[in-house]
């Protein structure tokens, strides 16, 4: 089980990633599937303010989040 450390890097290091590359490159590796709807709301993170990530979450489908968890938790942080 990985340290909380851990989760919130592996966290950090993709939402950094909606704000520096373009969502719809790698909507299938995070989320399992290629939404254009599901790529403009991680693209829009990044423009609003720091709530967003909370709003960005609860406003993913059950099965979005599942696999976003799933991502995060297979992640390797560099640090």
């Amino acid at each position: 089980m990985k340290s909380t450390f851990e989760i919130v890097m592996a966290t950090a290091e993709l939402f950094h990633r909606f704000s520096s590359e373009l969502p719809c490159k790698y909507m299938q590796e995070v989320f399992g599937k290629d939404d254009e709807v599901l790529a403009e709301k991680c693209l829009q993170y990044p423009k609003n303010s720091p709530s967003a990530l909370y709003y960005l979450i609860f406003n993913l489908t059950y099965d979005e989040r599942k696999a976003l968890a799933k991502y995060i938790n297979k992640r390797n942080p560099k640090f």
